[in-house]
C-alpha cells in the first residue's frame, strides 16, 4: 500500500515537472497620451499618441521548450496594435512586430527564422535619444537608417552569439522570395556590440534589396513603401530604390548619474526614385541620395523615479541630382517620472529646422513641380512643415505587464 501511494505521488507531479521546463510568457506595453504639431499646413494640430519612449504599443507571447543538454526551442509572436482604435499596427499585419521560432543554446548562441529585426538595430539602436527619452519622433531622419525599426524582415534566419567577456555578435540573412531573381528584396546585416563597466559601443551593417517594393509577404519586406510608413510622409519616396546600405556605429559612458552617448550613421539609397516621382526637370532614371547623422546625447538620473535627457542631431543629405545637400537639426528634450516598476509618465519636446539645399517640391498652379524648399518633417508625426521649422510636443503614460 505504502509503494503503490509513492508510485502515485510520483506520477502526479510529472506534470509540474515537465511545466517547469517549459513556459509561455504573456506581456505587452500599453502607451497612450497626447501630441501637439505645429506648422501643419492648416496651422497646429492636437492627436492621440501611441508611442512612448520605451516603444509604441505592443502585445506579444514569448516560450521556450527545454531540450536537454542546455537546448531549448524557443518562439515570439508580438503584436502592435493602435490603442486609440484598436487597429493592427505595422500596416495590419496581425504579428507585424516580430514571429519567429528557433534553437538556444548558452554555450553556441542562438539561431531564429522568421519575421525578426535587424542587428544594427539590437545593438547600435541601443544609444540613440529616440529609444531611451525621446520617443520614436525624435530618431534620425525618417528613420532613414533602421535604429528606431522602422523595417521588420521577413523570412530572415539569424544568428545571435553567446556574450564573450562582454562581447556579442549578430548576423541576418532574408531570401528574397522573387522568382527568378534571388537579390530582389535580399537582407544581409551583420553587428557587434562590446560592453566592459560603465563603456558600452557597437557598430552594425544593413544591405536590403529593392526596399520599398512588394515582395508579396514573402522577401525582406512585406510592401511598397510600407516599411518606413509614418516615419516619412513628404520624403517617403526616397527608399523606392534600388537599395539601401547603411553602416551604424555607438556608444555610450555612464559616469555617477549621468550617461553620455554617441552615434553615427551613414545611410545609402541608390538610385532613389525621389526626384523622378515629384516631376523635378531632368531627373533622368533616379538619383544616389546619401544621408549622415550624427547625434550626442546625455541623460541624468535625477532621482531614482526622474530621468531628465537632451539630444542634437545633425542629418546631412546629399543627392547626386544636381549635387543637392539638404540637411535638418534636431534637437530632442525628454524626461520620464516612474511611478512604479511598470507604469511611468513621460514628456518629450522635438524641434527641427530643414536648411541646405531644399529637396522638398514646390508645386505651380496646374499642380506642375516649380522648384524646391527646405521643409521641415518630424519623423512619425505625419504632418509635414509649412516651413523650414517644425515643434513637437508629446505627453502621456506607458504601463507594461
Amino acid at each position: 500500500m505504502k509503494k503503490r501511494c509513492i508510485c502515485a505521488a510520483i506520477l502526479s507531479a510529472l506534470p509540474a515537472l515537465a511545466a517547469a521546463q517549459s513556459s509561455v510568457t504573456l506581456y505587452g506595453r500599453l502607451v497612450a497620451g497626447v501630441t501637439y504639431v505645429n506648422n501643419t499646413g492648416s496651422g497646429h494640430v492636437v492627436e492621440g499618441d501611441t508611442c512612448g519612449p520605451p516603444s509604441c504599443n505592443l502585445w506579444g507571447l514569448k516560450g521556450n521548450e527545454d531540450l536537454g543538454g542546455g537546448t531549448a526551442a524557443i518562439f515570439t509572436l508580438e503584436n502592435g496594435y493602435n490603442i486609440q482604435n484598436g487597429r493592427l499596427g505595422q500596416g495590419g499585419v496581425m504579428f507585424g512586430r516580430q514571429a519567429f521560432v528557433g534553437l538556444s543554446n548558452p554555450q553556441w548562441g542562438t539561431v531564429t527564422l522568421g519575421r525578426q529585426y535587424d542587428p544594427p538595430s539590437e545593438t547600435v539602436g541601443y544609444f540613440p535619444s529616440s529609444n531611451n527619452f525621446a520617443t520614436g519622433y525624435g530618431s534620425h531622419f525618417g528613420d532613414l537608417d533602421n535604429l528606431n525599426q522602422s523595417i521588420r524582415i521577413n523570412n530572415a534566419i539569424k544568428y545571435v552569439s553567446p556574450t564573450w567577456d562582454g562581447l556579442h555578435v549578430e548576423g541576418l540573412y532574408s531570401f528574397g522570395g522573387v522568382a527568378g531573381s534571388m537579390s530582389t528584396n535580399q537582407v544581409w546585416s551583420l553587428a557587434g556590440m562590446y560592453t566592459h563597466g560603465p563603456v558600452s559601443v557597437a557598430v552594425g551593417y544593413l544591405d536590403i534589396r529593392d526596399p520599398a517594393t512588394s515582395a508579396n509577404g514573402t522577401g525582406g519586406v512585406y510592401a511598397s513603401n510600407g516599411n518606413y510608413v509614418g516615419s516619412l510622409s513628404n520624403y517617403v519616396a526616397l527608399q523606392d530604390a534600388k537599395s539601401m546600405k547603411s553602416f551604424t556605429a555607438g556608444g555610450s559612458y555612464a559616469i555617477g548619474h549621468a550617461t553620455l552617448a554617441l552615434n553615427y550613421a551613414h545611410t545609402e539609397l541608390d538610385q532613389s526614385q525621389y526626384f523622378v516621382a515629384n516631376g523635378f526637370a531632368n531627373a533622368g532614371s533616379g538619383s544616389d541620395f546619401r544621408m549622415d547623422s550624427y547625434e550626442a546625447s546625455a541623460t541624468w538620473q535625477f532621482t531614482p523615479a526622474l530621468l531628465v535627457g537632451a539630444a542634437y542631431i545633425y542629418n546631412a543629405g546629399k543627392a547626386d541630382y544636381q549635387d543637392l545637400k539638404p540637411d535638418f537639426q534636431q534637437v530632442n528634450l525628454g524626461m520620464t517620472y516612474s511611478l512604479s516598476k511598470r507604469t511611468s509618465l513621460y514628456g518629450v519636446a522635438i524641434f527641427q529646422k530643414a536648411g541646405g539645399d531644399g529637396i522638398a517640391p514646390v508645386f505651380g498652379a496646374n499642380g506642375a513641380t516649380v522648384g524646391r524648399a527646405a521643409i521641415a518633417e518630424i519623423p512619425g508625426a505625419g504632418f509635414d512643415s509649412s516651413s523650414s521649422k517644425q515643434v513637437l510636443v508629446t505627453v502621456g503614460m506607458y504601463h507594461s505587464f
